[in-house]
């Protein structure tokens, strides 16, 4: 297992459970970070907080997930992590990764609200700050190979201020390039939004995540998986083989033109013909976007978080949750 970094100096309280996965649990936090002249500073560490936990004898995988998201707090368009603590209780030792909350939930979450997709014009917003994220992952060499609207949260920058930021989210399959190269990875990723390469050859490239945006995509403007079936009992493997054998089909009267064509430049079998992240910034589908969050505006404030997590660590005050137990899924 990985070293685990510096604790951060943060007093927090567990709040309610915002979900479970196979790593462990999600639990909303509040916090209360007070300095030496008995100020709360709001301006380093939000009121809100999400804290994704694990048992520390299992915290590899999330300890690799930090590392990722340390390479990117400079990124305005990849969720912003605020360092770790690690907490006993309930009489469990529990590794504790501090996150920025997304009080608008997923892109999943607003899917399944609508019912029947979303308004063109927002998803074009969302997608183009996805793509300056992906544009960013990939440029640093990381694939993130689990890109879905479950992935993608919604964050609101200020309380004055109600534009949504779509910023990605959850690095836990996440890997470099050369782990790409030279490890034999298996199926790793959400089956729906795998990549053909991925499927036959077990084979990861930014390619990769290319090809989930575009499913991402299509989806979030037509309510429907590009991988659709009529048959509600079709098993995991027919989406599998379909993505081996056939052609996406993304044929849809609700997508424009423009639509069409990003979505077309996105699910392209051959990896090597694929757009780019770079490249789609440049698709007339996303031109047209103005509304995103500028990066050199969260860049400024970041020099605030950097020097944050770089303070001493002092033991802070926290007052347990019950049931703890009863949150963590024994494997």
């Amino acid at each position: 297992m990985a070293e685990v970094e510096e604790e951060v100096e943060v007093m927090w309280k567990r709040g309610r459970t915002l979900g479970k996965g196979g790593f462990g649990f999600v639990s909303l936090a509040s916090t209360d970070n007070t300095d030496n002249a008995g100020t709360v500073d709001h301006c380093l560490i939000p009121p809100l907080i999400a804290v994704k936990s694990c048992m520390f004898s299992r915290s590899e995988s999330l300890q690799l997930e930090r590392e990722f998201l340390r390479m990117f707090e400079d990124s305005p368009h990849i969720i912003r992590s605020f360092g770790v603590k690690v907490t006993l209780e309930d009489g469990v030792l529990l590794y504790n990764l501090l996150l920025e909350y997304a009080s608008g939930g997923s892109l999943a979450d607003r899917l399944n609200c609508s019912g029947k997709g979303m308004p063109e014009v927002e998803v074009k917003q969302h997608t183009k700050n996805v793509v300056l994220g992906l544009s960013r992952i990939h440029g640093a060499g990381i694939i993130h190979c689990d890109l879905k609207p479950h992935n993608i949260l919604l964050v609101t920058p200020t309380d004055d201020d109600t534009t949504e930021i779509a910023k990605i989210a959850d690095f836990g399959l996440a890997m470099t390039l050369e782990q790409s190269w030279t490890q034999k990875q298996g199926l790793r990723g959400t089956k729906r939004y795998m990549a053909p390469e991925s499927v036959l050859k077990q084979e990861y490239g930014p390619e990769a995540d290319i090809w989930a945006l575009g499913c991402i995509v299509y989806e979030l403007i037509t309510g429907k998986p590009l991988w659709d079936s009529s048959n509600s009992d079709a098993k995991v493997d027919d989406v599998l083989r379909r993505i081996r054998s056939e052609e996406p089909n993304f044929e849809n009267g609700k997508l424009s033109a423009e639509a069409k064509d990003f979505v077309r430049s996105c699910l392209v079998k051959n990896p090597s013909s694929r757009w780019t992240a770079d490249m789609l910034l440049n698709h007339s589908f996303l031109k047209s976007v103005n509304n995103v969050q500028p990066a050199t505006k969260t860049r400024k404030k970041q020099s605030g978080y950097m020097s944050f997590l770089r303070r001493p660590h002092r033991k802070t005050a926290f007052k347990t949750q019950p049931h703890i137990r009863d949150l963590i899924i024994e494997h």
